[in-house]
């Protein structure tokens, strides 16, 4: 019986949108939220920009990003709840079971006649008077 499992992960992130927003809103410069959602190769990025001159730019398009609940984790689920706490979210599993597969039953083995033998090299059915058998070609013996 073969059995397809499919889960379904969720979309949202468990890191806080609020968390992130006031990370931004402080730190945001140096990529401290970045390193909250998990992001810490383009955080640390970030930092050496920042530390170049070069950072604002990204830092007003994150936070805008955070703002509009468009900014992903490491993972690419939305950082879009406002609370605290980890989301509550039950993966969605679905079954699939496919029924076994139904083979016809082997033929009956061939059922000798009176006028008929059985070849000692290949067991096929030959009639007596024949020399040589059918199936293979060996001699007969009779």
């Amino acid at each position: 019986m073969a059995t397809t499992v499919h889960i379904q992960q969720s979309r949202v992130s468990h890191h806080s949108r609020t968390v992130a927003l006031l990370l931004c809103l402080f730190l945001g410069g140096f990529g401290a939220h970045r390193f909250y959602v998990g992001k810490s190769g383009s955080a640390v990025f970030m930092l050496l920009l920042s530390l170049c001159g070069f950072g604002l730019i990204w830092w007003i398009i994150d936070l805008i990003m955070i703002l509009a609940g468009s900014f992903t984790d490491d993972f690419g689920r939305y950082v879009s709840s406002w609370d605290g706490g980890p989301q509550q979210s039950t993966p969605v599993v679905s079954v699939t079971t496919h029924p076994p597969v139904q083979r016809a039953p082997p033929p009956p083995p061939p059922q000798k006649q009176s006028d008929e033998m059985f070849c000692n090299t290949c067991g096929g059915l030959c009639k007596k008077a024949e020399t040589f058998c059918r199936n293979c070609g060996a001699a007969l013996q009779h």
